[in-house]
């Protein structure tokens, strides 16, 4: 380790060039930067490298279930089978349309994580009282205004009764408080980390977030912010999921409307940054009403990952109910003929062979 320099001798060699009027600018700037650095890596320890060998011995280490105990299960089966389920250190981002769904969808995943790993919520988009009420109607399946309204039933009184036992094992802490800065969120984040062990942060949404930097350029604080989300889940070894806005530049194309990376808004450093990008998608929202085969697809609702370094791309299908609160497995309408046992003579091949001819 380099020895450390004092800031003040520092700080004194500083003014010295710059005081000097025969040194040209440009190596005042290269002197400058000579002992910034220098500075700076007398604060840090030299980090050593690793020999490929020796990771993949540690990694050989690792039995099957040790590598399945770190997987975060999403409570979305078809979700967990085809892509693995959510990993500590990924950064993924869920991108769609407003009133597509996306924040709801967030909320119905938060409530599932929750019941095994402690869970931060940071909503941006609505208050805590309404994301609550969300909650509420998610785990009771009653419509909203019930719960806001307090025009309730007898019945739907004893529902919010057993919803509330279901709340009080919940693993989840909600913040809406808007942060200004990144740093502080930051710190936010490790206290939680370190003061209750959260495992998943969602952040819903990230195009809510601000930071006291780069305040003329949009484009470069997202792209500040997404990189700090990304540090985020690996600097506290956390998943981190963050909802995002897309483009109107979906609306204008023709076609399914499915989305696309490009859509993302600010894409250029989100699609970077993410380690998963899936987009919620519903046919419904642009009209369309009925597949190819004349099913209903009403409340069809469509994951769709399009980015996704630890696995697979793909898709898949949930089913969302009529109040728009709870996503289950969506199960294809289809026509099956049943053939009775005593009729299955009549597809013998024996039966064509002795068939009396016209």
């Amino acid at each position: 380790m380099s020895q450390q320099i004092d800031q003040s001798k520092l700080i004194g060699k500083l003014l010295n060039v710059l005081e000097r009027e025969h040194i040209e600018g440009g190596v005042k700037i290269e002197h400058i930067r000579k002992a910034l650095l220098e500075f700076d890596i007398s604060k840090n320890e030299v980090l050593k490298s690793n020999r490929l060998s020796d990771l993949f011995d540690e990694h050989s280490k690792s039995t099957s279930n040790q590598l399945q105990s770190q997987v975060i299960k999403t409570g979305l089966e078809e979700y967990d089978s085809q892509f693995g389920g959510l990993w500590p250190g990924e950064f993924v981002v869920i991108g769609g349309r407003p009133a597509m769904g996306k924040s709801q969808l967030l909320a119905n995943l938060a409530v599932n994580i929750a019941i095994e790993n402690e869970v931060l919520f940071y909503t941006l988009d609505m208050s805590s009282f309404m994301l609550t009420a969300r909650i509420v109607a998610a785990l009771t399946q009653l419509p909203i205004n019930y719960y806001l309204h307090g025009d309730r039933t007898e019945v739907q009184n004893k529902m919010l009764e057993l919803a509330k036992n279901e709340i009080d094992r919940l693993k989840l802490r909600i913040l809406d408080q808007q942060s200004q800065s990144m740093t502080a969120f930051k710190e936010l984040c490790a206290q939680h980390v370190k003061d209750y062990g959260v495992k998943v942060i969602f952040v819903d949404y990230l195009q809510l977030l601000s930071s006291n930097r780069y305040r003329n350029s949009r484009e470069l604080e997202i792209s500040y912010i997404s990189r700090e989300l990304k540090n985020i889940a690996r600097d506290l070894n956390v998943c981190v999921v963050a909802t995002s806005q897309l483009s109107r530049s979906v609306e204008q194309r023709g076609g399914d409307k499915r989305p696309i990376l490009s859509d993302l808004r600010e894409s250029g450093a989100i699609e970077q940054d993410a380690d998963k990008v899936i987009f919620v998608y519903r046919p419904a929202y642009y009209g369309f009403l009925q597949d190819e085969d004349g099913n209903n697809v009403s409340n069809l609702v469509e994951l769709i990952v399009s980015k996704n370094r630890s696995g697979s791309l793909g898709s898949i299908r949930l089913k969302v109910d009529e109040m728009f609160t709870t996503f289950s497995k969506y199960e294809d309408t289809q026509t099956y003929f049943n053939i009775e046992e005593r009729r299955l003579s009549d597809f013998n091949d024996d039966n064509d062979i002795n068939e009396t001819p016209f």
